[in-house]
């Protein structure tokens, strides 16, 4: 079974009109195709033009078609070409521009461009995939690598810090980081990572400085939240870009 995504952020709301062609548009394909409203938590079938409408999606809502079927990579071109008119889609570099500006404008001590995204094709075990976690991180805000790492494995010998199966996010409180520091690692290869929920593709690290206010720290939480979340952890775990991950984090933080 193949599966295709297409992430993108709308630049207007979705019509009656562009709800019926899109409806219209599923009906030619085999494969089961489902609208996924990030911002909102919502999703809906693209079979059906009143659910489609129950989203309320509305300019500046950042969105997923997820196409599963036999012909997921014919659907995948026809769909292009439909978010072409209704936002930007998220997949060459370039247009990761807009939500690391949005990011700036709100949490101007947070940051997290593209640099602090990573994939992995090859086979990885836990201990590595934390390296791999922390070289990802802004070498500017790590006072001390040495305990910055000792205190992500203190944190993972209390409990595996998977949120959802699937995707873990191991975070900790630490002096050795100056500012809110993140990173995303996705791999192709599940990883163990001693759960009973099953292995892990998707990573996120949260890199914490000690002393931070109540209110800096309600970013994180509004993250952990949204990735508890099925709809959001979804739309995730099947971004095929690097832009459409750091999207959809960054949605996640502010929102």
């Amino acid at each position: 079974m193949l599966r295709r995504e297409l992430t993108f952020c709308c630049h207007q709301g979705l019509t009656i009109t562009q709800a019926k062609q899109l409806c219209r548009l599923a009906g030619l394909f085999k494969s089961q195709i489902l609208f996924i409203n990030i911002s909102r938590r919502q999703r809906a079938e693209a079979s059906s033009q009143l659910a489609l409408l129950t989203l309320a999606t509305q300019p500046g809502d950042l969105c997923q078609l997820l196409i599963e079927g036999l012909d997921a990579e014919l659907a995948h071109m026809a769909f292009t070409c439909w978010c072409v008119e209704l936002g930007q889609p998220l997949g060459r570099p370039a247009t990761s521009a807009r939500a690391e500006q949005r990011l700036a404008a709100a949490l101007p001590d947070y940051g997290f461009s593209l640099a602090q995204l990573g994939h992995s094709s090859a086979p990885l075990d836990k201990a590595l995939a934390l390296q791999v976690l922390v070289d990802l991180l802004p070498g500017e805000r790590v006072r001390d690598r040495a305990a910055l790492e000792q205190a992500i494995a203190a944190r993972e010998q209390l409990a595996a810090t998977i949120i959802r199966p699937g995707l873990a996010m191991p975070h900790v409180i630490c002096p050795a980081i100056t500012k809110p520091a993140l990173s995303l690692l996705g791999c192709d290869e599940p990883i163990d990572w001693g759960s009973a929920l099953g292995p892990v593709q998707t990573i996120i690290l949260l890199a914490i400085p000690a002393g931070l206010a109540p209110e800096q720290l309600r970013p994180l939480t509004r993250l952990a939240r949204a990735l508890m979340d099925e709809v959001v952890s979804t739309a995730l775990l099947h971004a095929s870009s690097a832009p459409a991950r750091q999207a959809i984090v960054i949605d996640s933080l502010l929102s």
